[in-house]
C-alpha cells in the first residue's frame, strides 16, 4: 500500500503534517508518529516494512507498533488517502 499521491496536497512542518484531499477537499493533520509512517508511505509498503521501520526508529515493541500501524492505516482508508 502506499498513499495516493495523485490526489493530495501535503506539507510538512516539524513532526506534523497536514494533508489536503483534492478529490474530497478534506483536510487532514498528522502528528507524530504517524507523519513518519505517512512519509514511509509515499513507496510502497507492507504493514511489516512499517512495523520494522518503527520499532528501529522508536522505542516501541513489534506488537504495540503493529496494533497503532494498523489503527493509523485504517483512518487512512477510511479517509481514501491509500492506494
Amino acid at each position: 500500500m502506499r498513499v495516493r499521491a495523485s490526489d493530495i496536497s501535503a506539507r510538512t512542518i516539524g513532526d506534523e503534517t497536514i494533508v489536503l484531499s483534492l478529490s474530497t477537499s478534506k483536510y487532514f493533520t498528522i502528528t507524530g508518529v504517524g507523519t513518519r509512517l505517512f512519509e514511509l508511505l509515499a513507496e510502497e509498503r507492507s504493514v511489516e516494512d512499517l512495523v520494522g521501520a518503527i520499532t528501529s526508529e522508536y522505542e516501541i515493541d513489534a506488537d504495540t507498533a503493529r496494533r497503532d500501524i494498523e489503527a493509523f492505516l485504517g483512518r487512512l482508508r477510511d479517509a481514501e488517502l491509500l492506494h
